[in-house]
């Protein structure tokens, strides 16, 4: 659920690794990954550092931290090298965000999607609706999240299903009122 502007850069020419992603920020350990983010667009005075924990998945095509290793393996950096990064003529550049909306819409396309439909900022809509049916406590959303104020939960996205739930509870306690 984290925004763009943490993760890639604005161009592939230039890194801000006191806003961006770099490697000496990401904490890999037997449990999952730690990133530290120094900057994000409610916290841009670097006086918070932002800790998102990944925990390892068991299911290997998702998994963060099988993931980030065979990153680094494909593309070997420094600490201050971007997370994300394209190799270009034996150089390390940062990955932008208009290449990673690029391949973002063409994922969209694979799987048969509009992708004007879609946006990165979406997936923090997703994100945070998954994270509350899984039964997450708000508190823990707005921190990985990073937001600042509660509008996070216009996000949300209420199920139809959930609706009736709520509805049908009201209809119970009116009716055992009587």
């Amino acid at each position: 659920m984290l925004r763009a502007s943490n993760l890639v850069s604005r161009s592939s020419t230039s890194l801000n690794s006191r806003e961006q992603l770099i490697r000496e920020n990401v904490v890999v350990s037997e449990k999952g990954i730690l990133l530290l983010l120094k900057w994000s667009k409610t916290r841009q005075d670097h006086d918070y550092t932002h800790q998102v924990s990944l925990c390892c998945s068991f299911e290997p095509l998702i998994c963060p931290v099988r993931a980030y290793k065979h990153l680094v393996s494909l593309i070997p950096g420094d600490k201050n090298a971007p997370v994300f990064a394209l190799p270009v003529n034996g150089k390390s550049l940062p990955l932008s965000r208009s290449v990673l909306l690029d391949r973002f819409r063409e994922l969209i396309v694979l799987v048969g999607l509009d992708p004007s439909v879609y946006s990165f900022h979406l997936l923090r809509h997703g994100g945070a609706t998954l994270a509350i049916k899984a039964g997450i406590p708000e508190i823990l959303l707005k921190h990985h999240g990073d937001w600042r104020s509660d509008c996070f939960q216009t996000y949300i996205k209420q199920a139809s299903v959930d609706m009736y739930r709520f509805t049908s509870a009201m209809n119970y306690l009116i009716g055992s009122q009587f």
